[in-house]
């Protein structure tokens, strides 16, 4: 055995080799060569195929299929609260037809109504837009990455509102966010991704219904979305907190996307009806609300009326209590079905 003390030369000798074997210094042209190759690259292979998704035509061709006479629009507030099943007893079979996706919000809602709800052969009578609070005129919450990903899919590519009510409300880190996933399409191919699994999962359920590269549609897309892969969405109570701008509704409303929706139902001859959902409540009674947001509901509301939509708010039902929710703001699976038959009872005058 060598006494390495007796022999330092030989830790001398391998700390030598490790230096030589290491990176060492790099120069500035090479790291700058480096850096240039790991931000071009990506943005040089880019498939010309993902600068627009395509459009979502398999759940028009649902839409079409059903021929409703009321549409229900929104996200997972919509989903945890109405049972289709409730309603097909209630209103008919071919009655309805629910346009949600996980974690949508304004952007996503106004492009359901244009080119699904009133783009569908059939005419509805009333579209029904679930909403929380302030969202309805903040269209670039939840419009990035992902979220923006599934706005595409409802989008055709010249959509003036849109694009308007974006470039009117997004802030300059947005901005440079939704540029870069442009350049750096990520996400998409994560989508793709999720689409193959929506698809295979689908080919578990109805083996040959769905083409591979199609989508899977209505129903299986809300049930095996990688949204769904979570229990729930997670509550977002916090958002705007700190920010009382967003209470602001006379300074958001005309770069926002309500006046459109508005106007949209108005030239089709359909009924719009505007339900805000019930935040969490406590123990002892309804969520609490600050007074900014209780000026910003009165605000919409008046707008909304004005403008020939109906508005409805359940914040304060005394039928919607604590043990009624899961977490979050979702109502829990077992009462869905009595809170659609809540739904039925307080909007009866929108089903004459």
């Amino acid at each position: 055995m060598v006494d390495v003390v007796d022999h330092s030369s030989i830790i001398e000798e391998e700390e030598r080799r490790a230096g030589r074997s290491s990176t060492g210094k790099i120069s500035v042209g090479k790291a700058s060569l480096v850096l240039l190759t790991l931000l071009v690259l990506p943005a040089l292979i880019r498939p010309q195929r993902l600068d627009k998704l395509a459009f979502d035509e398999q759940t028009l061709a649902e839409i079409n299929a059903v021929r409703p006479d009321y549409v229900f629009i929104g996200n997972s507030m919509l989903e945890s609260r109405i049972d289709p099943k409730v309603l097909a007893e209630r209103l008919g079979e071919r009655c309805c037809f629910i346009l949600w996706t996980g974690g949508a919000e304004s952007a996503w809602m106004h492009q359901a109504l244009k080119n699904i709800a009133l783009a569908a052969d059939h005419t509805p009578k009333t579209v029904f837009m679930f909403f929380r609070d302030t969202y309805l005129t903040q269209p670039t919450y939840r419009a990035t990455d992902r979220y923006w990903w599934k706005i595409e899919r409802l989008s055709h590519r010249d959509e003036p509102e849109l694009t308007r009510a974006m470039a009117q409300s997004r802030t300059w880190q947005e901005e440079l966010e939704y540029r870069l996933t442009q350049v750096y399409p990520i996400e998409k191919a994560r989508d793709r991704v999720a689409g193959f699994v929506s698809w295979v999962a689908s080919e578990i359920v109805t083996p040959g219904r769905v083409p591979l590269g199609g989508q899977a549609g209505q129903k299986y897309d809300a049930l095996f979305d990688l949204d769904k892969l979570r229990s729930v969405e997670a509550d977002d109570t916090a958002f705007g907190e700190e920010d009382l701008s967003e209470f602001d509704f006379a300074g958001h409303v005309n770069s926002s996307l309500l006046p459109s929706m508005v106007n949209l139902a108005k030239q089709h001859g359909v009924t719009l009806v505007f339900v805000r959902v019930q935040r969490r409540p406590t123990a002892s009674g309804p969520p609490p609300q600050r007074p900014e947001l209780k000026t910003y509901i009165a605000h919409l509301r008046e707008y909304v009326l004005a403008h020939g939509a109906q508005f409805y708010d359940f914040t304060g039902d005394p039928a919607l209590t604590l043990d009624h929710y899961n977490d979050g703001d979702h109502i829990s699976a077992a009462w869905r079905p009595q809170s659609t038959e809540l739904f039925l009872e307080r909007l009866s005058g929108a089903f004459k």
